[in-house]
């Protein structure tokens, strides 16, 4: 796919609605998705869904595939329209303090399509891809701030260019004020966005879960729920993205093999066999409308994998079922790779 040169086009409401997005398009999107327009009970905030079984066996969606730069892969999202994968890494050269971010398209074999490049945007903590009639949008952390974290969530449409697009170019949101380490997941299924965050007056992370179509029209009086992480993530492990689906949300936190050693690079060539290595990376889900309810699991997918940091979960349609995917980066610095997982199991 040759690229394009020309700068990307403000992104607006209006426009999408023209192009066929918009909050008009996002109820045709659950529509052709075969979707309902479940409402919750009096006593629940989200409308009741099964969850993924954390336990279940992890296939191998591919291995050790390049992206467009060689830094590590920090998350990714699926466009399960077209059967498409997109990624979000620190842009080769630059400082993660400069928020510059490189997104990368491949296939779901790990073959690469495309690239873009966005100035200023954050970490790449979570995103999602919303399919339209004219192409992707995604939906992003924006506009950089304290401690390489995003303080916005932005919307824009995917372009295969060399030419990087800035804060200027993209429809930026604020459904929190004063929110800092901003990033955001999609469940089309279900309608809704999650957008994860921490500020001021809070002991912890907290996500707060949108009506997507009320979102994407500006509106963020009416929170679906919001939810404190504190139980879920731990102190000294690192939290490394997440992804929601119905009730529930699915958090992934570790760190590269080696790293409580302080030694993860000087042993990023080593490859670990079965038992030799666990690691410490976790996939947890916490439920939306209770709390109280979550769990936490260790991981070994992809154990041979060398370097092996958790990096994103992500949400594939698999012959139409949904399988929650886990990410890796492998590798030394300067050849980073990505690999993703998926666990083969409904949620029931």
């Amino acid at each position: 796919m040759p690229p394009s040169t020309p700068r990307s086009p403000k992104f607006s409401r209006r426009g999408l609605l023209a192009a066929g997005g918009g909050a008009t398009v996002l109820a045709g999107l659950g529509a052709s998705f075969g979707l309902g327009a479940a409402s919750a009970s009096a006593d629940t905030a989200v409308p009741p869904s099964g969850k993924f079984d954390l336990t279940a066996p992890s296939n191998r969606l591919f291995w050790k595939k390049p992206l467009h730069n060689v830094t590590v892969m920090q998350c990714f999202s699926f466009d399960n329209a077209k059967g498409h994968l997109y990624t979000l890494q620190v842009t080769q050269g630059s400082s993660p303090a400069q928020g510059n971010l490189t997104m990368t398209q491949l296939d779901l074999t790990g073959k690469k399509l495309g690239r873009m490049y966005l100035k200023g945007f954050g970490h790449g903590i979570s995103f999602g891809v919303q399919p339209t009639s004219s192409g992707p949008v995604m939906w992003t952390e924006a506009v950089i701030g304290p401690g390489d974290r995003a303080t916005k969530v932005c919307r824009f449409r995917f372009r295969n260019t060399t030419t990087p697009i800035t804060q200027d170019d993209v429809e930026l949101f604020t459904p929190i004020e004063g929110m800092r380490s901003a990033s955001c997941s999609l469940d089309l299924d279900h309608n809704t966005i999650a957008v994860r965050y921490i500020k001021d007056g809070l002991d912890s992370m907290h996500v707060s879960l949108y009506d997507f179509t009320k979102f994407a029209a500006g509106d963020f009086s009416a929170p679906l729920t919001d939810i404190s992480l504190g139980q879920v993530h731990p102190p000294g492990i690192t939290p490394q993205g997440y992804q929601h689906y119905g009730q529930h949300l699915y958090l992934f936190q570790g760190n590269a093999y080696y790293y409580d050693e302080g030694t993860a690079e000087e042993h990023c060539d080593v490859t670990h066999p079965d038992g030799e290595l666990d690691g410490n990376a976790k996939v947890s889900r916490i439920n939306f409308n209770d709390p109280s309810d979550h769990e936490t699991h260790l991981t070994k997918a992809g154990f041979s994998l060398n370097f092996r940091e958790p990096e994103g979960l992500g949400l594939l349609k698999l012959d139409g079922k949904p399988r929650l995917c886990m990410g890796f980066a492998s590798g030394c610095a300067g050849s980073r790779l990505a690999n993703v997982y998926y666990k083969d199991s409904d949620p029931t």
